[in-house]
């Protein structure tokens, strides 16, 4: 008897499709003193785990990424920040917390930021805390290594402008 052939994996679907949905954001990294500089965070509401992160949110329309990173730390955070130079782009994937069915393809525009003023106040309905956090002990907090890996160099850039005579 002969063996049946097998058709080439390539052709057949072993699990079914997710649906993608992309998402443009945009936030940053936010500075305030020179001496003992200090690095603004906010932990999430979303999801069980309690990480720390960036602040960051989704582009409206009409909007440009400086701006929404602007809005997005305010409303986040309560305060009020200068935006001062982009950093990096990261793009990053993962499933909504809601439907498992979809894969979100997300992009986020960081920006370096200057505190300007305004109280810690965080936005209850998407963030748990807000903290500023010394420099020393933000990477170890940040969970996400594209968040590491943007804090790093917005510490190189911060620490320039700090550097004396300029």
């Amino acid at each position: 008897m002969a063996e049946a052939r097998k058709r080439p994996l390539r052709n057949r679907r072993r699990f079914p499709r997710k649906a993608a949905r992309k998402v443009t954001s945009a936030g940053g990294v936010v500075f305030r003193g020179c001496r003992r500089p200090k690095v603004l965070l906010i932990m999430p509401a979303k999801g069980k785990s309690r990480r720390w992160s960036l602040p960051k949110g989704r582009v409206e329309p009409g909007e440009r990424y400086r701006q929404t990173a602007r809005r997005e730390v305010a409303e986040e955070t309560g305060v009020r920040v200068a935006v001062l130079d982009p950093l990096e782009r990261v793009r990053y994937y993962f499933t909504d917390h809601e439907d498992e069915e979809v894969e979100i393809n997300k992009r986020v525009h960081y920006f370096l930021m200057r505190y300007e003023g305004g109280e810690l106040r965080p936005q209850l309905e998407e963030v748990r805390r807000v903290l500023w956090v010394p420099v020393e002990e933000a990477e170890r907090l940040l969970v996400f290594e594209n968040e590491r890996r943007v804090f790093r160099a917005a510490l190189r850039r911060w620490r320039r402008r700090c550097a004396p005579g300029k």
